[in-house]
């Protein structure tokens, strides 16, 4: 996925956005993952940059000829840093990456519900984003999330008359690599089990 706004990412790292630019883009990056992505990947570089000098920068063609100074270790680490920034900025780095958000699916033989979910690992849980297709309209869903240790705990309630690629939101305390089963209901009983 790309974004025609991600190389405004950089000028707002460095601070060279007015402030309506700045406004502007941050509320656009708030619902952008390609802008997200690209903040993460580029959020070291002006530390990084922060520790050259002048001085640094314009020697960094330099090699000695003679044996080494005893600032070689500085040199070299002066050196591994602007490797590092330029082959960033060329893309060919990628240094900081979110995992991506595991997706589960299953379909009902006996109802013929389909169902998937993603979840997104969270410091308090997990963030579970459903989709269903076949669900009888007018019904109260409820699932609910298992762990491996046999706890369980409602995970979210909704109404089923919603669109087809409609996605609902849903939560658990348990983390990802905790889930063992969600099984999501309605009045009738259960309607489908998903699992890794």
């Amino acid at each position: 996925m790309s974004c025609q706004h991600t190389v405004d990412v950089g000028a707002y790292l460095f601070g060279s956005l007015d402030i309506k630019e700045r406004s502007a883009f941050e509320r656009h990056l708030g619902s952008c993952d390609a802008c997200q992505a690209e903040m993460l990947r580029l959020a070291p570089l002006p530390g990084l940059l922060g520790r050259l000098s002048l001085d640094d920068v314009e020697h960094l063609d330099e090699i000695p000829e003679c044996p080494p100074e005893p600032n070689r270790h500085r040199r070299v680490l002066v050196l591994c840093a602007a490797v590092l920034l330029v082959l960033a900025l060329a893309g060919g780095v990628l240094l900081l990456t979110p995992p991506p958000a595991p997706t589960w699916a299953s379909h009902d033989q006996r109802t013929g519900v389909d169902a998937s979910v993603s979840m997104v690992t969270k410091s308090w849980g997990t963030e579970m984003w459903f989709q269903f297709g076949n669900v009888k309209p007018g019904a109260r869903c409820k699932v609910m999330v298992f762990d491996r240790a046999g706890q369980r705990e409602i995970g979210g309630w909704w109404g089923s008359s919603h669109a087809a690629d409609e996605r609902i939101p849903g939560s658990t305390s348990f983390r990802v690599d905790q889930i063992d089963r969600l099984e999501v209901s309605d009045e009738t009983g259960l309607l489908v089990t998903l699992r890794p």
